[in-house]
């Protein structure tokens, strides 16, 4: 009988844990649904880091890049730049 109580106790386990799975999949649903559209002050603040990050990161790193390039070339005896 050691075995059925196991089996009996494994099975009350799996079913606790089911519903707790079960109540976890409840509150993300319930957090998904809760967030909200981006406003338009949040939209705006992203441009303008999105920008300010193409101004001052991307665009002296590609002319640095373009430099380098320049100046291998140059080097290399090619005409083409």
């Amino acid at each position: 009988m050691g075995v059925i109580d196991q089996d009996t106790k494994v099975v009350q386990e799996l079913q606790e844990l089911k519903q707790k799975v079960s109540h976890l999949e409840d509150l993300l649903t319930e957090q998904a649904n809760k967030k909200e559209k981006p406003g338009v002050v949040r939209t705006f603040l992203d441009a303008v880091v999105s920008l300010l990050f193409g101004l001052f990161i991307v665009g002296p790193v590609a002319v640095v890049v373009i430099g380098v390039l320049m100046v291998a070339a140059s080097w290399l005896g090619l005409d083409s730049w």
